[in-house]
């Protein structure tokens, strides 16, 4: 059975499919990955995977929230671990998947109306969690820019938001933006903080899943 991994946030602009692609490609170094791109039509993920052309990768889109459902069971058997970027404004959606779900990570800005969004994510997550002892969530803070007005916000929103949150932080960088325009991941790009800070990242996901 599969490790599944679900990029959510009720709000656009969170940067869910930059998360959801990274995570596929680095993951795909050593698993058998499945990338599920479920906010259709605009097909960020679906994009950046058919210009990597990776064999070890397998790229499916799902459309309505019994697509994701049938996606997620097919993938199941066939990879290590999945990971799916979910559509904003859909809780349909991720109703239907959390039932599958490993880790939610849940990407926001420090901004206050990512922080509203999160309010709500955080309530169905915690409603899942009632059925599914497996389920974990955490928070990463994506896109930051370094600034005490950042740090801040960030101090206690977590504790506010009675969720988890990730150590590691990702910024603000035209490396991820470059790198995703490629086809290939912030590892792969010049960029070396951007590189290390997502390798970090990755390996807190990597240890929530329990994944050697």
């Amino acid at each position: 059975m599969a490790k599944f991994i679900s990029v959510a946030q009720l709000k656009g602009g969170a940067g869910k499919s930059t998360i959801a692609t990274n995570l596929a490609g680095c993951l795909a170094r050593e698993f058998r990955t499945g990338l599920i791109d479920a906010d259709m039509p605009q097909g960020t993920s679906m994009r950046w995977a058919a210009l990597r052309e990776d064999p070890r990768l397998t790229v499916v889109t799902a459309e309505s929230a019994a697509d994701l459902a049938r996606e997620a069971e097919a993938l199941d058997d066939l990879c290590d671990v999945v990971v799916i970027d979910l559509p904003p404004r859909s809780l349909k959606f991720l109703r239907e998947i959390m039932p599958f779900t490993d880790l939610v990570i849940m990407p926001l800005t420090a901004s206050a109306p990512d922080v509203w969004a999160t309010e709500q994510l955080v309530e169905v997550v915690r409603e899942a969690k009632k059925t599914s002892k497996r389920l974990k969530a955490r928070l990463v803070w994506n896109r930051l820019r370094a600034s005490k007005a950042s740090d801040a916000f960030l101090a206690g929103t977590g504790e506010a938001l009675r969720a988890k949150e990730l150590s590691s932080h990702l910024a603000s960088r035209t490396a991820y933006v470059e790198a995703m325009g490629r086809g290939l991941t912030v590892t792969e790009w010049s960029d070396a903080k951007a590189r290390a800070e997502f390798e970090t990242f990755l390996g807190e996901v990597r240890e929530q899943l329990r994944l050697g």
